[in-house]
């Protein structure tokens, strides 16, 4: 037995001889080839018969009675095992012996063949004038309900060595297709669409088709219907884009459900024909482009073998019952209540004693008492057991942990001190202070850290407190000797924000404007482009005299207003032939410039428009127009 590829030279040679169909049979634990193939069987056309087990009846009474019969449910079964029906006479034969095991089906496990295996996995055995047999999957040369000779077997065989094989698979809002030339891929694609309702399964569409009048208008569902016409256009514009390859290659599809198979057949102009199709022999996973190349490597891979014994042996082991039964033998994880539990023998720690004598002569034998006696001459008064080098540790450990808290205490007095020359303003007390730290600390970085030094549980620095109390000249000097004004405390406030004084603020702006490089204002939160009081004063100045104009230009609207108003209202009360003498006066004057036109109901100006006229009126709209003639009915004489 082998292994090779469809599209191998040793392949097409092997189809390249007349090809026939090969049946493996097994019964009663022998493995043979079932060549005795019965006759066609013809029943009379004027009389009634039995198909399966080949006989006639007079009427259709005995007829019903022999369906009624095991001899007919016997050979029932045996036309679906795809085996020849037996006489009434081999049958009662067969009773005689108890040679039929099940006539009902509940043993067929001890009588399937090797045939019924082969259709179970979709395989077909095909075998050349030489005597090599091949197994391939039978949904590459027919479909289910297909009859095809074995000549047109091998004919289509052959073709599709030379042919491309194209591969599509659609399930769950997945899609994966490829094409393929031999082995190589020539072209693939694969996408995905969010359809199947999460956490529930299936497709929008078909809950929506269970409950027609009660629909889910979530958001979810309004967005997988959308994504299912989507996924729809997305699939048939991208086969038609794939027409010339569709066209000359072997088509084989995994389309699961009415659903996804109306996206590969479904519509009026529909690319793919399903009986020009083959689907997928065997189960397969999500669609992708992994699992179609998986799919395209099954099934071009055939198994040869040397002759149809070898092709039974080989096949038999591997659909062996003691496979099967190994299979079924695994460990579930559930426990069977039902099921008593088996008892183990298990060896026990101690041996037991045959009797209570036993047991008392043991006993005398451990046990035995005696009198002793106790001196309490090494005891001693309780005594410091440390050396003298023992006891200098402890106590320089314990001057260390009071030093370190004396230190700590200095600190605090130090900053509480700080806090209190703020808050009373001595400027020459912390100058005095600061220049006692300047000799002190040789580096400038320490002098920067003293300045900008945290003094209390807010996190504020000396610039923050100085800000506070409003200190402008500590500040200043602060300010002058590289204070942060960056720096912020636990709030995430800076001095410029933890204050309320507009003098400090405007303090801090003025430093700004002085010193624009020094510090980063903006990461300190002080707007450097704020304005100073004279050029605010301008700033409003010239916000006046925009106002005043601006009012100027509405009172000379408003009056212009007004005019064409009482133009209006003196216009309305003239009569209609007034209003005609009016139009004309005003046309003769104004020949050569423009010419004012009213509405003779309304009073407004319609210059320059193509007025409605009516009795030599003229009207701004229709409506207009009906109010005049609501107003004047005319009057037949």
């Amino acid at each position: 037995m082998g292994t090779i590829n469809v599209f191998t030279e040793k392949f097409k040679n092997i189809i390249m001889a007349p090809l026939t169909t090969v049946q493996l049979e097994t019964n009663d634990k022998d493995l043979k080839l079932d060549s005795s193939i019965s006759s066609e069987w013809s029943p009379s056309n004027d009389k009634k018969s039995c198909s399966y087990c080949r006989v006639e009846f007079p009427d259709s009474k005995v007829q019903r009675e022999h369906y009624k019969l095991d001899w007919h449910r016997y050979n029932l079964k045996q036309s679906l095992l795809i085996k020849p029906p037996i006489s009434e006479d081999d049958f009662n034969i067969k009773i005689e012996k108890d040679d039929v095991s099940s006539i009902s089906g509940s043993d067929s496990e001890k009588e399937d063949t090797l045939d019924t295996f082969a259709n179970a996995q979709g395989i077909i055995f095909l075998k050349n004038d030489k005597g090599a047999v091949v197994s391939l999957y039978k949904s590459l040369v027919m479909n289910k309900k297909e009859i095809v000779t074995d000549e047109e077997i091998g004919n289509r065989l052959r073709n599709y060595c030379q042919n491309k094989w194209t591969i599509l698979m659609i399930g769950g809002g997945h899609f994966a297709g490829a094409v393929f030339q031999d082995n190589e891929v020539i072209i693939h694609k694969t996408f995905h669409y969010y359809t199947v309702r999460a956490g529930q399964g299936g497709s929008q569409s078909s809950r929506d088709s269970k409950s027609s009048g009660t629909q889910p208008k979530s958001a979810g569902a309004s967005l997988r219907r959308n994504n299912e016409q989507a996924f729809i256009q997305h699939v048939r514009t991208l086969l038609d884009s794939w027409k010339e390859h569709l066209e000359d290659s072997l088509v084989i599809y995994r389309a699961s459900g009415g659903y996804n198979q109306s996206i590969l057949f479904g519509g009026n102009n529909s690319i793919l024909n399903k009986k020009d199709m083959r689907s997928i022999p065997f189960p397969t996973r999500r669609p992708t482009f992994k699992e179609v190349k998986r799919v395209h490597q099954l099934l071009t891979t055939v198994s040869v073998y040397d002759s149809v014994d070898k092709a039974v042996k080989s096949f038999a082991k591997e659909v062996s019952p003691e496979r099967e039964s190994k299979r079924n033998k695994i460990r579930s994880s559930c426990i069977n209540r039902a099921k008593s539990r088996e008892n183990v023998e298990r060896p026990l720690p101690t041996e037991h004693l045959s009797s209570e004598s036993e047991i008392e002569d043991d006993t005398k034998e451990l046990l035995s008492t005696a009198d002793l006696e106790i001196s309490f001459d090494d005891l001693k008064e309780f005594d410091d057991s440390l050396t003298a080098e023992q006891r200098k540790k402890t106590k320089k450990k314990k001057s260390r942990k009071s030093k370190n808290k004396k230190l700590k205490e200095l600190e605090e007095c130090r900053k509480k001190n700080l806090i209190e020359l703020i808050c009373n303003g001595d400027l020459e007390q912390l100058q005095h202070i600061y220049e006692e730290q300047l000799k002190l600390m040789a580096e400038e970085r320490n002098i920067e850290e003293f300045i900008n030094q945290i003094v209390d549980n807010e996190s504020n620095t000396l610039l923050h407190i100085a800000a506070q109390k409003e200190q402008k000249d500590i500040m200043d000097f602060l300010l002058k000797h590289n204070a942060n004004p960056c720096l912020k405390n636990k709030e995430q406030l800076t001095a410029y924000t933890c204050t309320q004084s507009k003098e400090i603020r405007e303090f801090l702006r003025q430093f700004a404007r002085e010193n624009p490089e020094k510090h980063n204002y903006n990461k300190a939160q002080i707007p450097i482009n704020a304005l100073t009081n004279e050029e605010v004063a301008e700033k409003r100045k010239a916000m006046r005299k925009v106002k005043r104009e601006k009012e100027k230009e509405k009172k000379k609207e408003n009056e212009i207003k007004r005019k064409e108003d009482e133009e209006k209202k003196r216009f309305l009360t003239l009569s209609d032939r007034e209003k005609r003498a009016l139009a004309a006066e005003r046309r003769i004057i104004s020949q050569s410039g423009k010419v004012t036109k009213r509405c003779f109901l309304c009073g407004s100006d319609i210059a320059g428009k193509v007025p409605f006229e009516y009795m030599q009126n003229l009207f701004c709209t229709i409506d207009c127009l009906k109010a005049h003639r609501m107003q004047n009915p005319l009057v037949l004489s």
